[in-house]
């Protein structure tokens, strides 16, 4: 309350004041009247009344100061003189303030991107305590997180004793029609258990019950986008029956906006996921996505293990081997790999700040030495070394406060680069300055402030004052000295580090841009076709093929083809599979990816074959099946050996199914990623497939013209064949590829820039301390030239003393960096790049850098006449 008091005193201030000062004079009027009236002449009367009362000045500085405001006035003027100091020095100011300003936009720039990936709360309640759960099959070498099965869920759901509850879920997608044209939107089958387990419920309707979905009930919650998009908001949504796949869902529910869920964000549709029968009890049909709720007081790490154990007892006789299972907690599986670069990229931005803020430290430190008379000066008329320091401490924070204001300004651009940076699932999420950021960017100038501004106002204020008064501008002791260049090491050492780490992430940067990936993506457009109208096989194949033909024959275009899934789609749908003659042992150990092609797809797409042929208009479907492998799958089991002719049953190994005759081997093809490590892949005709097939295709494109110039006739040329039907996820592969290496770009990018900008700092610090050091010792160098000193003999000793310093931080900062390198591993994707070259290049730069930073003032050291140097003192 007394704060709260002397507030609203302070807005009445001036008032106060004159109430104070009237007071004053009523008191002083009234005593020289009453002295007048006991005979004391007018001029003694009013000489006697003023010194009763005493001096006026501080008595109305002591009234003050019994309200309370002293101190806050004290530091209203120690600010308005921080305001005049950096007027005063305007070049000086601008220079500190920019310097901060590059600091502290990239520390509170970056803090946005890692409070709105890992500090936001997720859109579910206590989402701490949710898990995502995977089946730990490492056996099989196709992808590290694998599915789990409905049986597996049900069982888990049953027997675990570690979770509140668990829900399954499956990413697939929905054709809307019948409101507008046919449209594909992303969509989730998941189980009755999903609202509860995820804690949220739809912002209108109702989620949908158990009952509706054990029965199949066709009802549907829809996305808030999709709602506004659609159908315009419309307020009676709930109820209202809508097409999808063609057949009747009655929406039941709208979820509130910015609710999202894994993969992606932009998930429209909700149904229940409804497991036939026979697959609640099929422990081989992994297809569920399994989240859970841990249990109040459970950990992690025992639900892990009691998970592990449950699991292992489950599948203890499944043919393919007992498995165990990984809890991730949900937000580090929706940050991903993000969540290593977005610190790392911190840390290099906090980094930045810090080489900031020793530069400025230095700066203060010389602007302190040339303030010696200044401070001896208000400590000989009574300064504590408190109220020095409290002042100097006000100035720097002045100055922080300034930066920091022009650091917001600079991180608003920036941070519109580093919403590419967010993961898909969180996407397209919005960096904003709300008050976390700005919180942390007020404290990340309070700490620049102690950084830079507290060990130059220990130094000034701890000068004696006869030491101030008589050496003036130049007083500065050896202590000082040391400290200054202590920080140039420092500040050197740690622009080794962003150098380093930025030089090995360039490098894994560009080997993933130099990665074969197995064909030409130049000139080539894909889409998505959904099939589920043609319930038929054979129809399924003959649209597909129908499709292709069609699109082939648009000016333009070069090739057409179809696959089941587009390449680097982060889907590994995988089966095992058992060679001729092979002992039923060997099949828990050999999984490879499935992908369905027509013919033409390989010469489509450019791939390059290795041995043997590409499929043929003979390969039919009442012929010998037929199977091409890629290389990681023919090494496997072949060796050096060819391939060809080999064959394999795949599929459902329990029934009679296709022994495929492998009739070729071609390059490797990185199916579910370009960042992840080839697999074996089969690839199929589309027409030699199992009968239940695929419900989807997509097209490749190949052009002669630009991509995108050719959607329009592509979309008439499939609305030909079937008017309903959509064209999903258009984009070009150049674009797929990018959209992959985005992380890694940003990454390298925003590094590097950090790396730069922390050399050019270390750089300027270096010139700086140099440049103070041959101003402070002229009169010296005068002395030393007169005395015989060649002006070569001057520029070594200041030319090595900066590169002296220079090596103790390129040594130290190398060690560092050999550390940051081993915790940065997972953003290097299984590269290893060279450290000794990256290394060696690095210290080549910094000490060219470093030379020329020095030669400056060296070289203007060494040219000073000997006279004017003398008579300068």
């Amino acid at each position: 309350m007394s704060f709260l008091r002397t507030l609203g005193w302070l807005t009445r201030r001036s008032a106060k004041n004159a109430e104070l000062r009237d007071e004053l004079r009523f008191h002083l009027e009234q005593d020289e009247d009453d002295l007048r009236e006991h005979g004391a002449p007018g001029d003694e009367a009013r000489r006697t009344a003023r010194r009763g009362l005493g001096n006026l000045a501080r008595v109305e500085e002591d009234t003050r100061a019994a309200w309370g405001w002293g101190g806050l006035e004290q530091f209203g003027r120690d600010v308005k003189y921080g305001l005049r100091q950096i007027r005063r020095h305007g070049a000086l100011s601008a220079i500190a303030i920019a310097t901060l300003a590059l600091g502290i936009g990239g520390v509170a720039a970056m803090f946005s991107a890692v409070e709105t990936v890992l500090l936001r709360p997720l859109p579910y309640a206590d989402a701490d305590r949710l898990v995502m759960i995977w089946l730990d099959m490492a056996k099989t070498d196709v992808t590290t997180k694998h599915n789990a099965t409905p049986a597996e869920w049900l069982e888990w759901r049953r027997r675990n004793t570690v979770f509140s509850d668990l829900a399954t879920s499956q990413p697939t997608d929905g054709v809307l029609s019948g409101d507008g044209g046919p449209e594909q939107v992303p969509a989730r089958k998941v189980s009755w258990t999903f609202w509860s387990v995820l804690g949220t419920s739809p912002m209108i309707g109702r989620a949908f019950t158990e009952a509706e979905d054990l029965e199949n009930v066709r009802v549907a919650v829809i996305s808030h986008g999709l709602w506004q998009r659609r159908f315009g908001g419309s307020p009676d949504i709930v109820g209202r029956t809508i097409a999808i796949n063609d057949e009747p869902y009655q929406v039941i529910g709208v979820m509130p906006p910015g609710f999202y869920f894994l993969p992606a964000r932009d998930i429209d549709l909700w149904m229940p996921a409804s497991f036939p029968p026979w697959m609640r009890t099929n422990f081989s049909w992994h297809n569920a996505q399994v989240v859970a709720r841990l249990a109040p007081g459970v950990t992690l790490e025992q639900a892990q293990q009691s998970m592990s154990a449950l699991s292992l007892e489950l599948t203890a006789k499944d043919e393919r081997g007992p498995h165990s299972v990984t809890i991730v907690p949900l937000r580090d599986e929706i940050a991903g790999r993000t969540r290593t670069a977005l610190i790392l990229l911190l840390c290099a931005s906090a980094a930045v700040l810090l080489i900031a803020c020793v530069n400025l430290a230095n700066l203060l430190l010389s602007r302190g030495a040339t303030r010696g008379q200044e401070v001896a000066v208000r400590t000989a008329l009574g300064a504590s070394r408190a109220r020095l320091v409290a002042q100097l401490l006000t100035e720097s924070l002045v100055l922080a406060a300034c930066g920091t204001l022009a650091g917001l300004l600079l991180a608003l651009p920036v941070m519109r680069f580093l919403e590419r940076l967010i993961p898909e699932a969180m996407s397209p999420a919005r960096l904003a300055l709300n008050w976390r950021v700005l919180a942390f960017a007020a404290c990340a100038g309070g700490a620049a402030v102690l950084a830079f501004g507290l060990a130059p106002a220990l130094g000034a204020s701890r000068r004696p004052p006869q030491l101030g008064l008589r050496d003036g501008r130049r007083a500065i002791g050896p202590r000082s000295h040391w400290l200054r260049y202590s920080l140039i090491v420092v500040e050197t050492a740690l622009a080794v580090v962003l150098l380093t780490c930025g030089g090995l992430l360039l490098q894994t940067f560009q080997h993933l841009r130099q990665t074969d990936i197995g064909f030409q993506s130049e000139r080539l457009l894909t889409f998505e076709t959904p099939l589920f109208r043609y319930k038929d096989f054979d129809r399924r194949v003959a649209f597909v093929e129908a499709e292709v033909e069609k699109v082939r024959t648009i000016p333009g275009v070069v090739g057409a083809a179809a696959i089941n899934l587009i390449p680097f789609t982060n889907f590994a749908s995988a089966t095992f599979y058992q060679l001729e003659g092979q002992p039923q042992h060997s099949v828990p150990t050999q999984v490879a990816l499935v992908r369905n092609v027509t013919r033409d797809y390989f010469t489509t797409v450019g791939a390059r074959m290795v041995e043997g042929r590409f499929f043929e208009t003979t390969d039919r479907r009442a012929s010998m099946p037929v199977a091409i492998i890629n290389e990681p799958m023919a090494r496997r089991h072949f060796g050096d050996q060819s391939a060809l002719g080999h064959r394999f049953k795949f599929g459902e190994l329990g029934d009679e199914g296709y022994l495929y005759t492998i009739v070729g081997v071609v390059r490797q093809i990185p199916e579910t990623g370009v960042l992840d490590d080839a697999k074996p892949v089969v690839y199929r005709v589309f027409e030699q497939c199992d009968q239940i097939g695929d419900t989807k295709a997509a097209l490749v494109v190949r052009t002669a013209v630009e991509p995108a110039s050719i959607v329009p006739a592509v979309r008439q040329a499939i609305w030909s064949l079937d008017s309903n039907q959509p064209l999903a996820r258009i984009q070009t592969m150049e674009d797929i590829i990018e959209r992959q290496l985005s992380t890694p770009s940003q990454s390298s990018a925003l590094l590097g820039a950090f790396a730069v900008l922390a050399l050019l700092l270390a750089s300027l610090g270096i010139y700086g301390v140099l440049s103070h050091a041959v101003a402070q010792r002229t009169n010296e160098i005068g002395v030393r030239m007169a005395l015989g000193a060649t002006s070569g003999r001057i520029l070594l000793f200041f030319g090595s003393r900066g590169l002296m310093l220079t090596l103790a931080g390129l040594s130290i900062g190398l060690g560092l960096a050999a550390i940051a390198a081993r915790w940065m591993t997972t953003l290097l994707y299984g590269f290893g790049p060279d450290y000794a070259a990256t290394a060696g290049v690095v210290s080549a730069v910094l000490v060219t850098v470093a030379a020329l930073a020095c030669l400056v003032p060296a070289r203007r050291a060494a040219h000073i006449n000997p006279v004017a140097a003398l008579r300068s003192d």
